[in-house]
């Protein structure tokens, strides 16, 4: 190959890299959140256990985030899983503000459909506590509850 067609693969590669690192650096990296470990059965028993320890926060607009749940799995995932009915409990400590956040998912195979809670808190340190309903169609569990706290900006 001669110098220039050298020359030009080259420049079309530093290019290409170059793209590809512009589009790789404009989402915002999730924050890991620790939390205590919640507790709980899977409805299929012979499963292992509802036991997450971490929420992953994203930023959601000015003074909100978005908490998302990947840590929960199912060995039944071929049956369809089983339903979690996840709740966070959120509190602002530097304003008061408080509320509550839902959200109903599948729980199968790992890093499959992971629980998303928005949490409209404002800025400041916010105390989370998670809980679950973990059911299928014939009975279902509580877990424990677990706590953390994170900085919402």
């Amino acid at each position: 190959m001669s110098r220039t067609a050298l020359r030009a693969a080259g420049i079309v590669a530093a290019a290409g890299a170059a793209i590809t690192l512009a589009g790789a650096g404009t989402a915002a990296a999730d924050t890991e959140v620790t939390m205590t470990r919640c507790l709980g059965l899977s409805p299929y028993i012979a499963d292992q256990p509802f036991a997450p320890a971490r929420l992953w926060q994203s930023p959601d607009g000015p003074g909100a985030a978005t908490f998302t749940l990947h840590d929960v799995s199912s060995f039944w995932f071929f049956a369809g899983g089983y339903q979690s009915d996840v709740r966070l409990d959120w509190r602002n400590l530097d304003t008061g503000a408080s509320g509550t956040a839902h959200d109903t998912r599948t729980v199968a195979y790992p890093g499959g459909d992971s629980a998303r809670l928005h949490v409209p808190s404002g800025p400041g340190a916010v105390e989370l506590t998670l809980s679950a309903y973990n059911h299928h169609d014939l009975w279902g569990f509580p877990t424990t509850s677990c706590t953390g706290t994170a900085q919402v900006g």
